[in-house]
């Protein structure tokens, strides 16, 4: 069964960027929750990898796609098909990229529909988004990767919940300057 799950970095507070992210800039000043990446102990490797390995498609805003410099082309998993939602089209995305228009859901019903074929997951690769889908009941685990910094501000991980959601904590990976953290959404 194709899982919906995000997976993001963040700061103790909660931000998944710093202030002043955008185009050009990627996560403002928060790239210090991203340096477990570069780190390749065993622990982080393993999680950076069965990130990569689990992962079918990979579905984003149109801000984070835009922070992040489109991916270069690509997706962040390297590959993986990637849906942008966006209001409005973009002509110019690369191949491998799809612009959906008509909704979150919509996107995630196709990114899932890819996945599935390889008997892989979708990855919910911005915090709004993964806001947007729990809204929606769509998500299936959240993964956080938290970092030991307070960056007082930047962009949230979740914002405007209508009301509290149950989490079960399946996974506590523990390393210097990082501890993964896998929750199931219960439902």
């Amino acid at each position: 069964m194709t899982l919906v799950y995000s997976h993001l970095s963040a700061s103790v507070d909660g931000y998944i960027s710093g202030r002043g992210a955008r185009a050009g800039l990627g996560l403002g000043d928060g790239f210090r929750i991203f340096d477990w990446l570069s780190d390749r102990s065993a622990p982080n490797r393993a999680v950076a990898e069965y990130g990569g390995t689990r992962t079918g498609a990979v579905v984003s805003g149109r801000n984070t796609y835009e922070h992040a410099d489109r991916w270069g082309g690509d997706s962040m998993q390297h590959g993986a098909p990637l849906f942008v939602v966006s209001r409005d089209p973009i002509p110019d995305a690369a191949p491998g990229q799809t612009v959906v228009t008509d909704g979150l859901e919509s996107a995630i019903e196709q990114a899932v529909a890819v996945a599935s074929e390889s008997g892989k997951d979708v990855k919910l690769a911005a915090g709004a988004i993964t806001t947007q889908a729990l809204r929606l009941g769509l998500v299936d685990e959240i993964m956080i990767s938290l970092v030991p910094v307070l960056l007082g501000g930047g962009i949230p991980f979740f914002s405007d919940l209508p009301a509290a959601i149950e989490l079960d904590c399946t996974s506590v990976v523990a390393n210097q300057g990082v501890t993964h953290l896998t929750y199931r959404v219960i439902r």
